[in-house]
């Protein structure tokens, strides 16, 4: 008779444990399964918004860029350019693309800087910015890499 005590105890011991553990754990952080939401103090805040300086003086590189890319001047656009792009690009191709981009320029027309956006600030010297030039959407860029190195904002996008 013990046996047979004990054997229908187990049951309802197990059947008990596991709703126990169903209740407790389980780690998804859905309702019963974790130890929910984390306290508002640990939760990550938002990045500050950037310095409003640190916003006109990129777009004033920005603007720099452009205007020396359509004049075009292959050695201010390459001094505009981050450490690490001058490691992978040289003056020369920085050339020809200029050249390039100059005679597909059929109608000779001078661009400058109409639209401007600084979208993201990924601490205080990476930046992405959207701009644009004349009435022609093709020559928009969009989330452009610029950094900030020795405090000049340089073109990081190669």
């Amino acid at each position: 008779m013990r046996v047979r005590g004990t054997a229908a105890f187990l049951p309802v011991v197990t059947t008990a444990l596991l709703l126990t553990t169903a209740c407790v754990g389980g780690g998804d952080g859905g309702p019963g399964g974790g130890e929910g939401p984390p306290p508002p103090s640990s939760a990550p805040s938002a990045p500050p918004p950037p310095d409003p300086g640190a916003v006109a003086a990129l777009k004033e590189a920005v603007s720099r860029y452009v205007e020396a890319y359509y004049e075009p001047d292959a050695g201010a656009v390459y001094a505009m350019y981050s450490a690490r792009c001058r490691e992978k690009v040289s003056e020369e191709v920085v050339a020809g693309t200029l050249e390039r981009a100059a005679e597909a320029n059929t109608e000779g027309r001078r661009y400058t800087m109409e639209r401007f956006s600084a979208d993201e600030f990924w601490g205080e010297d990476t930046a992405y910015v959207t701009y644009g030039v004349g009435d022609e959407p093709r020559f928009d860029h969009r989330k452009q890499q610029w950094v900030r190195e020795k405090g000049d904002w340089r073109y990081d996008g190669c």
